[in-house]
């Protein structure tokens, strides 16, 4: 089943995404959380920290996991997405240590060898139970970039041009690599539960092809449409060009407003109880 959530704005997106991950963590104290860095999970992420301020939300049985890491920089890097978990998150809630799994764009081992260890670290805490995923302007999901196999595994990812293009106003004195470690588009499908933030003009196109054009190896986040448990939390702008938007708000009405819908870590599906309250 895919839901899709349309807000007024990117903040009450980042806060209602923020708050599905918070009822997640409240009825799975030891919920399995995939992690993604970038621009658009900040405000999620800095939702969490605002929930384990006030309400004491507890991360500290919570496992988390990341989606992709640049090879080659240093951890302490401040490009590096381990530095930005720590940044935006790991600094300011009670996550324990032994169970931070971040992949290490710097890894001793071959990069082949690590990726199947990553996976099998993976399988044998149980699984993802909750991805947590942002969409590239070219449709990348994590670093798997267009052209990559629908049932990739986790491995190292050459960066596309428009990427990297991307990235570098981001990176300022330090040159963006080429090369990135990612979990493949199989791989994250083996998550129980995607949740997918998109907010601003600049995702509305890739967001319709993703949501509503053709599967295709060419828009990789369209390999969501085969996974079973999907919620798309978008903004009014980032959800601009799909065809099926109306639709799209009377579910997000219904959701919101009355209240009928809530998201189990293992499983979406209709309910009474709604989302979390506010705090």
């Amino acid at each position: 089943m895919m839901l899709v959530l349309i807000t007024e704005t990117p903040e009450e997106g980042s806060r209602i995404a923020g708050r599905l991950v918070a009822q997640a963590i409240k009825q799975t104290p030891a919920l399995r959380l995939g992690l993604a860095a970038g621009n658009t999970p900040i405000g999620l992420y800095q939702n969490l920290v605002d929930l384990h301020r006030t309400t004491r939300l507890d991360f500290a049985h919570v496992r988390l996991f990341s989606l992709d890491e640049f090879i080659g920089l240093p951890s302490d890097s401040p490009n590096s997405y381990h530095r930005f978990f720590h940044q935006h998150l790991l600094d300011h809630v009670n996550f324990d240590p032994a169970h931070l799994h971040l992949l290490n764009g710097q890894a001793e081992q071959d990069i082949v060898s690590y990726c199947v260890s990553y996976e099998r670290l993976i399988r044998n805490q149980g699984g993802i139970d909750l991805q947590i995923l942002g969409i590239g302007q070219n449709g990348h999901l994590g670093f798997n970039e267009p052209g990559s196999s629908l049932n990739s595994r986790t491995r190292r990812s050459l960066l596309s041009a428009s990427t990297k293009y991307n990235l570098a106003r981001a990176f300022d004195s330090e040159s963006v690599p080429e090369w990135a470690v990612t979990m493949g588009l199989g791989a994250i499908r083996e998550a129980q539960t995607l949740l997918l933030l998109a907010l601003g003009a600049h995702k509305a196109e890739i967001v319709a092809k993703a949501l509503e054009g053709p599967l295709s190896a060419f828009i990789p986040a369209s390999s969501i449409q085969l996974h079973p448990s999907v919620v798309l939390v978008l903004d009014r702008h980032a959800a601009g060009s799909l065809n099926n938007q109306d639709y799209y708000l009377q579910q997000s009405s219904q959701v919101m407003e009355n209240n009928h819908w809530f998201l189990e870590p293992s499983f979406m599906q209709v309910a009474q109880t709604g989302l979390p309250a506010k705090p």
